[in-house]
C-alpha cells in the first residue's frame, strides 16, 4: 500500500477473490474423476451421457439459451442439494461475466478493489442458494443479483472507524429508554441472552448496519470470507427466530 497526494493506493500484486476462484476451478478440473452433470437427465444437446466440467465449458458456449438454461439449472440444483465442489464450479464457469462487473464496480473506487471482488464472490454464493433460476437467463440473472448487491454496499460503504461501535466498550447498564429496539442495542440484549456471541453480533453490525464488505470485517476478525459468511447466516437465523419471540420486550 502506498500513498500519493492524500490518495491511498493498494497494491495489486497479490491474487484477487475472483483469480483464487479461478485457481480452485483449475483445480477441480484437473482432477483425474472431475465431477461431472448427467447429460441425460440435461438434455438440450448435450452427450447423453457424464460430461465432466473440463468439456462442459467447452460445450456451454456451443449451446442454445434454453440448453445454457437447462446446465445452469442443474448447476443451482447440485449447489443448492450437494454442495462440495458445485459452487465452486458455477463460479469458475461464471468467471467471465463475474470479472466484467468486478471492472464495473471497481471504476472510480478508492479503496481496495479486492473487497469488491470478495463481495461479489460472496454475493454470487447467496444467489446460487436462493435466487429465483426460473426465468431465462439463469447465470446472468444469478450476476446481475450479485452485482446489484456489492453495488448498493458499493454505494453505501462509509469509513469503518467512523461508524462502527466496539461491543466490548459498551456498559452492561446501558439501557436507555429512548433507544427502544435501536438494532445495536437489540444485538447486546441477543449477546446476553446468549443467542448470539459477540464476533457474530460484530460480523451483523459491521456488515448489515455500517454495510461494510464482508471481506474487511472478516480480515478483522481472523476469519476466511466463507466462514464468516456462514457465521453471519447461522447467527441471523438464531437472531430472527429470538426477536420474534421477545419483541414485545425489545
Amino acid at each position: 500500500m502506498s500513498a500519493s497526494n492524500g490518495t491511498i493506493c493498494f497494491s495489486t500484486n497479490r491474487p484477487t477473490p475472483l483469480d483464487r476462484a479461478a485457481q480452485a476451478f483449475g483445480q477441480i478440473c484437473s482432477r483425474v474423476n472431475a465431477p461431472a452433470v448427467d447429460g441425460r437427465r440435461i438434455g438440450h444437446g448435450l452427450p447423453r451421457r457424464r460430461v465432466n466440467v473440463r468439456e462442459l465449458v467447452e460445450i456451454l458456449p456451443l449451446l442454445e439459451a434454453d440448453g445454457r438454461d437447462a446446465v445452469w439449472r442443474e448447476l443451482v440444483r447440485l449447489s443448492r442439494e450437494h454442495g462440495g465442489p458445485w459452487p465452486t464450479i458455477a463460479i469458475g464457469i461464471a468467471l467471465p461475466g463475474l470479472r466484467t462487473a468486478a471492472a464495473r464496480l471497481a471504476r472510480g473506487y478508492v479503496g481496495d478493489s479486492g473487497d469488491l471482488d470478495a463481495e461479489l464472490v460472496t454475493a454470487f454464493y447467496e444467489a446460487l442458494a436462493s435466487a429465483d433460476i426460473g426465468r431465462h437467463n439463469v447465470c446472468g440473472r444469478l450476476r446481475a443479483v450479485a452485482y446489484n448487491q456489492v453495488r448498493r454496499m458499493r454505494y453505501g460503504t462509509v469509513s469503518y472507524s467512523a461508524r462502527t461501535v466496539d461491543l466490548d466498550t459498551i456498559p452492561e447498564s446501558i439501557t436507555p429508554a429512548t433507544q427502544h429496539g435501536h438494532p445495536d442495542l437489540v444485538l447486546i440484549k441477543a449477546i446476553r441472552a446468549a443467542v448470539i456471541d459477540r464476533r457474530e453480533a460484530e460480523l451483523i453490525g459491521a456488515t448489515r448496519l455500517e454495510d461494510l464488505p464482508l471481506s474487511t470485517v472478516a480480515k478483522k476478525l481472523g476469519m476466511a470470507v466463507t466462514t464468516a459468511w456462514c457465521r453471519r447466516k447461522s447467527a441471523e437465523t438464531r437472531l430472527a427466530s429470538w426477536i420474534g419471540e421477545n419483541d414485545n420486550s425489545l
